[in-house]
C-alpha cells in the first residue's frame, strides 16, 4: 500500500523506491523491494481499488492497495499491458484460469507456499480422516463404486 501511494503521488513516467507484498502474511516472505518507473495507475477496481504498474529493467510489476486475482486478459490490457506479446507472465493464483491458459504457448505451475499453496501434501492438516490419499501412499484401494443415494424427502407420507 506505501508503494501505491507513493506511485499515486508521484505520477505516471516518474520514478518510486519502496517495498510490496508481505501485508498481510510475511511468514514466508519479506516484502520485496521495487524500485523503477511508474507505468500505469488505475482506480476504481472492486477488488484492488488501486492498481499501478511499476516498469523495473524489462519486468513490469502489478501492485494494488488491496489484494485482487489477476484472471482474466483485460485485467491486464487495462493497466497498458500487452501479456500476449511479453516473453513470459507470471500470475499468483491457485488455478490457471481458461482464458490465461489460452493466452500463452505453454505454462509451469510453480508450487509455492502461501494463501494460494497448492502443495497439498506439505499443508499442515490437523482435522483430516485417514487414511486420505495423498497423504497415505500405502492405502488400500477405495471402493469407487456408485452408489444410489434416495431423493430428499421421497420416504415422507
Amino acid at each position: 500500500p506505501d508503494l501505491v501511494a507513493q506511485a499515486m503521488k508521484a505520477g505516471v513516467g516518474k520514478e518510486v523506491d519502496g517495498f510490496a507484498g508481505a501485508v498481510v502474511d510475511a511468514r514466508f516472505s519479506p516484502p520485496a523491494h521495487i524500485r523503477g518507473t511508474v507505468h500505469a495507475i488505475e482506480t476504481g477496481d472492486r477488488d484492488a481499488e488501486v492498481e499501478v504498474v511499476i516498469r523495473t529493467g524489462s519486468i513490469y510489476v502489478i501492485v494494488t492497495k488491496k489484494r485482487k486475482p489477476y484472471h482474466n486478459e483485460i485485467d491486464f490490457t487495462r493497466l497498458r499491458l500487452e501479456p500476449r506479446k511479453t516473453d513470459i507472465v507470471v500470475v499468483k493464483i491457485g488455478y490457471l484460469q481458461p482464458e490465461l491458459y489460452a493466452m500463452r504457448a505453454d505454462w509451469i505451475m510453480a508450487l509455492t507456499p502461501g494463501g494460494v499453496d497448492q502443495g497439498i501434501e506439505q499443508l499442515p492438516y490437523k482435522r483430516i480422516k485417514r487414511p486420505m490419499f495423498p497423504f497415505d501412499r500405502d492405502m488400500a484401494d477405495p471402493d469407487l463404486s456408485a452408489r444410489l443415494i434416495p431423493v430428499s424427502g421421497s420416504g415422507k407420507k
